[in-house]
């Protein structure tokens, strides 16, 4: 199943952190960049999960920590 990112924040040091949820547990992404070779200006951007399978709860409470 695929994650739907549904908020997205910038925290004050410039990371960018997204509350996503499947349908049934919610979690939280990380915005990260790696080098790559074989990318022009050698930058790639993923999104990598801090937690996943979380209540909506906990989920809100941790992206709201991260994002402050």
């Amino acid at each position: 199943m695929t994650t739907k990112l549904i908020q997205a924040q910038t925290n004050k040091r410039g990371i960018k952190y997204a509350l996503g949820t499947d349908g049934k547990t919610f979690s939280v992404w990380k915005l990260c960049e790696n080098y790559a070779a074989h990318r022009k200006g050698g930058m790639s951007q993923t999104w990598r999960y801090i937690e996943k399978n979380l209540s909506q709860e906990a989920a809100n409470q941790l992206f709201n920590r991260r994002a402050a």
